[in-house]
């Protein structure tokens, strides 16, 4: 049995521990990541175009989440990590939102950090009890200010074989 108000109780509010990215803000994979996505603004493209251009906000999770990139093969799971305890097997991403608080710029240094911010259970067509999990990932700069706030919201819910087994029925 899944005791939601237990989870609730012991796990709102914990976080991960804050992990520095190894490598600082650089102009190469800024212009790679604006080619890729179709930004063709010079200021981002050429060197020296624009002096203290800030970084694209789109691009700041290269340099938050370096650490996670090859050689790493299995992308980290901040939730799973932390041994948050889940309903089912299954997740899928429903929402993601980005707050920008401050420019980062060449050379800043980035962090994150991921706090669970909310845990509920809604019932889906695929689970009546499906678990519903809102976290937020701060990342800071090197003087500690806040840059960015993602906050995510995923489900976690159980496939059929496991509603099978707990003797229930997806809607």
């Amino acid at each position: 049995m899944y005791d939601i108000e237990a989870v609730r109780a012991g796990w709102i509010g914990r976080s991960t521990a804050k992990i520095s990215a190894p490598y600082p803000v650089e102009h190469e994979p800024i212009r790679r990541h604006c080619l890729m996505v179709g930004n063709e603004n010079p200021r981002y493209l050429k060197p020296g175009y624009a002096p203290r251009t800030p970084c694209p906000p789109t691009a700041l999770w290269i340099f938050s989440w370096a650490e996670r990139l090859p050689p790493v093969v299995k992308p980290r799971v901040p939730l799973l990590e932390m041994g948050l305890p889940m309903l089912g097997s299954q997740f899928t991403n429903m929402r993601r939102e980005s707050e920008f608080l401050l420019p980062v710029y060449v050379g800043d240094r980035l962090a994150s950090q991921t706090r669970i911010a909310d845990i509920f259970q809604k019932s889906t067509r695929v689970d009546p009890k499906s678990l519903w999990i809102v976290t937020e990932e701060v990342i800071t700069n090197q003087d500690n200010a806040v840059v960015c706030v993602i906050r995510n919201t995923m489900m976690n819910f159980r496939d059929p074989e496991e509603l099978k087994q707990a003797g229930e029925n997806a809607a």
